[in-house]
């Protein structure tokens, strides 16, 4: 029989291990009670941020989209005005297939000051060296040898620089269109070029070859911005002597511009023969070369003309331009025309030019230029004329522009009257298109 006191024992020795194993699933029950709500908090952020991610996702591909698209667009227009540039078909056409028009041209104002010695006058002049035009180029080619073209152009001065007078009222010119050029031609590259209509004759600009890049305002034919200006008589105020700047500055340059038949032989290493000849009777031949070496350019051209059918009038001329490496220019000029008249000696015109081309901006050269004249026994014998001038052009070249200034002085001397100088000054632009 077993003792109350021992099973009491037995039964306490058990007990001290189911105490602590209640106790231990006690507290993993309440850890796990309290844990649950910590954990959906968790859960709900996690699912908060990737909404929120998804969102920004979305957001990041409509504006990949949106870029994609406008890159499309933008490639779509550069592969349209590709399709343009290269196309056969100009913007502007000339209404025959096979024949290209091309439209030019500039406007060429200034401001200029003209003094008598007793007398001045500012004036808002188109200038007459380079004056202001529109033309229209056609050129077709029939194969790789033959072609033909067109070439019209017309001048529009307002208020010329070669018509202006220090006593006028108002401006001078008409206002109006006058033609230039009205001619079309024939080409072959074998045998040269046949050109017909108003156009330049083959001495036409002989005496005006220049490398310079300033005959925008300062040629050989300077006499463009006052050949209308009188000199006056010394001492008298407002009294002029009959004789303008045109009268005595005339650079003997050939035939001009007139109704001609032209033919121009192919260029050779350089040279090209050239004659005309113009309604009336009048005809002349021509010189013309150009070449660069190691370089240094040359143009160099020489002419002789009958300006009378019956063989009053004849003439020949030349000018020589060259430009070393380093920008500096010289020019030289010489005219002579026979009158064959009685009592009247030749006319003669002499021209020289120093120039310097700078690299000063990168707007494009800047030009400077000093020049001299002088003519003998131009329209009478007896006459005898200076001048000397200095020049600047800026060009701008991404505008197709060129600012320029002169500053020029003409002198005089006619038998038996003594003259005041002329002076004048320019400030001005051509603008191309």
């Amino acid at each position: 029989m077993t003792k109350p006191t021992e099973a009491k024992k037995k039964s306490a020795g058990g007990g001290r291990w189911t105490t602590p194993l209640l106790g231990a699933a006690a507290l993993g029950t309440a850890l796990m009670i309290t844990a649950a709500p910590a954990a959906a908090d968790e859960i709900s952020d996690l699912q908060a941020e990737n909404a929120a991610l998804k969102s920004q996702i979305e957001a990041l591909a409509r504006d990949l989209q949106r870029l994609r698209d406008e890159v499309y667009q933008n490639q779509q227009a550069v592969e349209a005005v590709q399709a343009k540039a290269g196309s056969d078909k100009p913007a502007i056409t000339s209404g025959q297939e096979n024949t290209q028009l091309s439209i030019s041209g500039h406007i060429n104002r200034m401001v200029m000051y003209a003094d008598s010695g007793d007398e001045g006058r500012w004036f808002q002049a188109d200038n007459d060296e380079s004056s202001s035009r529109l033309r229209f180029v056609g050129s077709t080619k029939l194969d790789e040898e033959w072609s033909a073209g067109t070439n019209l152009e017309v001048q529009f001065e307002s208020n010329s620089s070669g018509d202006v007078t220090i006593d006028q009222n108002t401006a001078v010119g008409t206002n109006s269109f006058t033609e230039r050029k009205l001619e079309l031609y024939f080409a072959s590259k074998r045998l040269g070029k046949l050109s017909l209509g108003q156009g330049d004759a083959a001495s036409n600009g002989i005496t005006e070859l220049d490398l310079s890049k300033t005959g925008v305002i300062a040629s050989a034919d300077s006499k463009s911005l006052g050949n209308s200006l009188e000199f006056h008589r010394t001492g008298t105020r407002g009294t002029g002597s009959g004789t303008t700047v045109g009268q005595v500055f005339d650079n003997l340059d050939g035939l001009s511009r007139d109704d001609r038949i032209r033919y121009d032989t192919p260029t050779f290493a350089g040279a090209k023969l050239s004659t005309s000849w113009v309604d009336g009777g009048e005809y002349d031949i021509a010189l013309r070369y150009g070449r660069e070496f190691d370089g240094t350019q040359v143009s160099l051209g020489l002419a002789y003309w009958d300006a009378s059918p019956t063989g009053q009038k004849d003439g020949y001329g030349g000018s020589l331009s060259f430009k070393l490496p380093f920008g500096t220019s010289l020019t030289g000029a010489y005219g002579e025309e026979d009158l064959e008249a009685a009592g009247r000696k030749d006319e003669q015109f002499w021209y020289a030019k120093l120039g310097q081309e700078l690299d000063l901006t990168p707007l494009g050269a800047t030009a400077f230029s000093l020049d001299y004249m002088a003519s003998d026994d131009q329209n009478a014998s007896g006459n005898d004329g200076t001048g000397y001038g200095i020049a600047g052009v800026q060009f701008i070249d991404e505008m197709g522009t060129e600012i320029y200034g002169t500053i020029r002085w003409f002198d005089v001397d006619l038998p038996g009257i003594a003259t005041d100088d002329i002076t004048l000054g320019a400030i001005g632009a051509r603008v191309k298109f």
